[in-house]
């Protein structure tokens, strides 16, 4: 599914942590954010995922607003700054953990998991 970001505002009382950003992503696309510490990255993927709250924009996940739609009902992962990893986990397995505690239906087959 395709995320679009349209002119997202969100501040912390006087910092602006974004001001106006528009981005998007096709379904299926692997994308990094770069930059310097305080530019936004955390905060924009926090507000994808529903962790918080834009002040202004949209945000549109195939075409849709989700806006009011809850954290645990977006399904977005990923990955932050500062990450933790099992350690006696392989990296494949530390990707795949994500998909593999899905429960019912939400769940891949693990085939799926692996390709």
């Amino acid at each position: 599914m395709d995320i679009q970001i349209r002119g997202i505002h969100k501040g912390f009382g006087d910092f602006p942590a974004l001001r106006g950003v528009d981005l998007d992503i096709a379904s299926g696309e692997l994308i990094a954010l770069l930059g310097p510490s305080g530019s936004g990255k955390t905060t924009l993927l926090r507000t994808i995922a529903g962790l918080e709250f834009a002040d202004r924009g949209q945000i549109l996940f195939g075409g849709e607003s989700i806006a009011g739609v809850p954290v645990q009902q977006r399904r977005v992962g990923f990955v932050f700054q500062h990450y933790a990893l099992f350690k006696h986990m392989t990296v494949f397995d530390n990707v795949a953990f994500g998909l593999r505690v899905r429960k019912g239906e939400a769940r891949p087959r693990e085939a799926e998991i692996r390709s």
